[in-house]
């Protein structure tokens, strides 16, 4: 695996980057994007708290007390450490997304309603493409 451009990917209320896109090289000069983007997205949404849905769907609550969350949503700048991915070295995924902010215990987290642009994006950061060098 070699250290090949940044990347970046668009979903929804999200926007990811990889400042260094690993690519899988071979001998003959092509390369291809590694196939662990629904690890790295199943590790990503287990390091980012995201809120809890309330029954019949009125807000969310926060993932560590479970207070309603009643602060407005706000962009927010996060970068995700990614490291127990096999196959992938350590890197870390920049996240510009929505985030807010319970009242009760202080927990930053992601909207129920943006988990699902999360895991697109960065899906979509590790899409599969092929090429040459």
């Amino acid at each position: 695996m070699v250290a090949g451009a940044a990347r970046e990917a668009t979903s929804g209320t999200v926007a990811a980057l990889l400042e260094v896109g690993w690519v899988v090289d071979c001998p003959t000069g092509h390369h291809r994007s590694p196939d662990v983007g629904a690890e790295v997205a199943d590790e990503v949404l287990t390091r980012l708290p995201v809120a809890d849905r309330r029954r019949l769907g009125r807000g969310d609550r926060c993932t560590t007390c479970s207070q309603e969350l009643t602060m407005p949503v706000r962009r927010t700048e996060r970068p995700v450490p990614v490291a127990d991915v096999p196959g992938l070295p350590v890197t870390t995924v920049r996240f510009d997304l929505p985030s807010t902010r319970c009242l009760h215990c202080g927990t930053d987290q992601v909207p129920t309603r943006s988990a699902a642009d999360v895991r697109a994006a960065v899906l979509a950061l590790f899409a599969p493409d092929t090429g040459t060098v």
